[in-house]
């Protein structure tokens, strides 16, 4: 079956606009008994892997909006020499609800009576059993351990459930509409051509993935999505740290895949330049090209279109190096035994 599709992955990123558009009523049945957590409160997010990564996207959209919000991988918060503090609730992403760091996090903040809210796409799970309040994001599947739905509908569910719950938020913080949010998905996928395309043109050379403010998560996470999927070594970082020291590590050939929402749309021509002289093969994701695509791309929609289209990049790579993006290498028992030795 290796390179021939579709895959779970597949299906799963263009099931997203149905499952978005959902998200505002799965918030309004679980507004109440979360604003009893979250009401007047300064959540951390924790998770881990991709659950981390839609943590950090959620928090990094507040944050930009004048909120106060951080996130955490799950295991770090647990070390830290700081006990956890009942005054600031735990906001858990675990999609499958068995993640070994997460049930570890929950089960010391009960012990601390520190309250937790999950997010999760498994409410019987043993996190929910952990929790003061569980979430369901909706979609209980995710067949392809290339997790891409539950990044989206976590990542965008926090940040709406947030707001509905009264956490200490700015008053005046605009929030995505799932509809427009659905409809900018849809739009993206209607590109899909020219997205596999772009994903073919990554398969030589060394790759770096570059983010700013929100676009960082995202570079985050489609580096691990490359690395899963299509076993494409990378590198994400942060902008302007590759502007000020990585550079000479690349050289002719390499590719350059930049998220370059509106935060950092003012370095786009600088980038340009750099990759002109360098001779690196540049992709930018910056928002006139999705609203080109999709008339409700916004600043507020960003974030999820932009995630959309990494993924079916992810996809498509995967497709164009003959791996398969579901099994994240399991098939070989050498790669299953690795995953089989740790919790």
């Amino acid at each position: 079956m290796s390179g021939q599709g579709p895959y779970h992955m597949y299906e799963e990123i263009l099931a997203q606009p149905a499952h978005v558009l959902a998200l505002g009523e799965a918030v309004a049945r679980s507004a109440d008994a979360a604003a009893g957590i979250l009401a007047g409160k300064v959540p951390i997010l924790a998770g881990c892997g991709t659950a981390l990564f839609a943590a950090e996207l959620a928090a990094s959209y507040l944050y930009e909006r004048g909120g106060q919000v951080v996130a955490s991988g799950a295991f770090p918060l647990l070390q830290r020499q700081v006990p956890l503090d009942r005054r600031r609730p735990i906001v858990a992403f675990s999609h499958s609800g068995e993640t070994a760091a997460v049930l570890d996090l929950l089960a010391a903040a009960r012990e601390r009576e520190v309250p937790t809210v999950l997010i999760t796409g498994f409410p019987s799970s043993t996190a929910a059993s952990l929790a003061s309040v569980t979430v369901p994001t909706g979609y209980a599947r995710e067949l392809s351990w290339c997790h891409t739905i539950s990044f989206t509908l976590s990542s965008l569910m926090t940040v709406l459930l947030l707001k509905a719950a009264a956490a200490q938020l700015p008053p005046q913080l605009t929030l995505p509409s799932p509809i427009d949010v659905a409809d900018g998905i849809a739009g993206v996928l209607r590109h899909e051509s020219e997205i596999a395309q772009a994903a073919k043109g990554l398969l030589g050379g060394r790759r770096v993935i570059l983010g700013a403010a929100e676009g960082l998560p995202l570079a985050r996470e489609v580096g691990l999505k490359l690395s899963e999927a299509a076993y494409l070594e990378n590198q994400a970082l942060e902008l302007e740290q590759f502007f000020h020291g990585y550079v000479p590590a690349y050289e002719p050939g390499d590719h350059v895949v930049a998220i370059l929402g509106p935060a950092a749309a003012h370095r786009a021509d600088d980038l340009k330049k750099l990759a002109g002289i360098v001779d690196l093969s540049l992709l930018a994701i910056d928002l006139p090209t999705l609203a080109s695509w999709a008339p409700s791309a916004s600043a507020d929609t960003y974030p999820w279109l932009a995630g959309v289209f990494l993924q079916l990049l992810t996809y498509h790579a995967a497709l164009a190096r003959g791996t398969d993006p579901d099994r994240l290498r399991r098939e070989d028992p050498r790669y299953l035994a690795a995953r089989q030795s740790y919790r």
